[in-house]
């Protein structure tokens, strides 16, 4: 006997389990109460573990059915959304699930991704946004952009470009061309939350004494920091390729012609498992030509 339970099964609890009611399930599933108890009854018996107390024609979720009521869940939404993608796209190309860092997602992959659909039409990329590294084993995601080291367990990554940092603010606050390094002291510091050192290597690699690289307040992302110093917040150490548009448009200025290289770098990360994907293939291959990112 499969040790699976059946869909029917699983519907059945599923929705038992959102209404606490075998009649309400029964209304949405355009069953009788009678099937839907049997088949929750078919479920317990398979699983041995009994997933409601029934009190006074009121059903509860027993600690067994809490725990299993997020698995069913997760997984019958997962096998919605994909039988939706196969209907929308008929099967024809593929669809890939990326993960990429919020910022990066937003300002680098996105604006680029009409070159590849006018390249690859019958691929679908969804993006997804991640600010940590995860496990793709149990996960829908078919690869990652990153930033860090090159290691991710299960996966192979291809590296895509350094991060230069550079003292940008907006230009309401450089007077009379850029600052210097002297004066950048006397401005307020914004940082991003996951690089809170990235001041103090400023500082130590361009040898600036007095410089209280600590102070000042911090974003949860790139796009927060960026934000801030076009609104006059303070002085932000931002990626170049992720500030070019802003230079441009006249929003954010280069405050100090100091750089210095982020210690990790971009890469793209493809889980061992699907690396014979052609559609990732196909999307790995154009991802690595995007490698140069826009200059300022």
């Amino acid at each position: 006997m499969p040790r699976v339970p059946s869909m029917n099964a699983l519907t059945a609890f599923d929705a038992a389990a959102r209404h606490q009611s075998i009649a309400r399930a029964a209304g949405e599933l355009d069953l009788t109460e009678s099937a839907i108890s049997k088949q929750i009854s078919a479920l317990e018996d398979r699983l041995g573990v009994k997933l409601f107390d029934r009190i006074k024609q009121r059903l509860y979720l027993t600690r067994a059915g809490q725990a299993y009521r997020t698995t069913v869940a997760e997984l019958l939404e997962r096998l919605e959304r994909e039988t939706l993608e196969v209907m929308a796209y008929g099967g024809d190309g593929g669809v890939l699930q990326i993960a990429a860092l919020p910022t990066v997602g937003a300002s680098w992959l996105v604006p680029r991704l009409r070159a590849f659909n006018e390249e690859f039409p019958s691929i679908h990329v969804n993006v997804q946004s991640r600010t940590e590294r995860f496990l793709f084993a149990g996960s829908d995601v078919d690869g990652a952009l990153y930033f860090g080291d090159p290691v991710w367990e299960g996966a192979t990554t291809d590296f895509l470009f350094e991060e230069i940092l550079v003292p940008v603010g907006a230009p309401s606050i450089v007077l009379g061309g850029r600052l210097t390094n002297t004066t950048i002291k006397s401005c307020r510091l914004l940082h991003l939350s996951t690089r809170p050192w990235a001041w103090r290597q400023w500082r130590e690699v361009h040898g600036i004494e007095g410089l209280n690289d600590t102070s000042g307040p911090r974003f949860g992302t790139q796009a927060m920091v960026i934000s801030a110093a076009v609104h006059g917040l303070g002085v932000a150490l931002a990626p170049k390729f992720l500030v070019a548009n802003e230079i441009r448009q006249g929003l954010l200025a280069v405050l100090s012609s100091n750089e210095i290289k982020s210690q990790g770098a971009y890469y793209f990360a493809t889980p061992n498992r699907k690396a014979s994907s052609p559609p990732l293939q196909a999307f790995l291959d154009w991802l690595r030509r995007q490698r140069t990112p826009a200059p300022l």
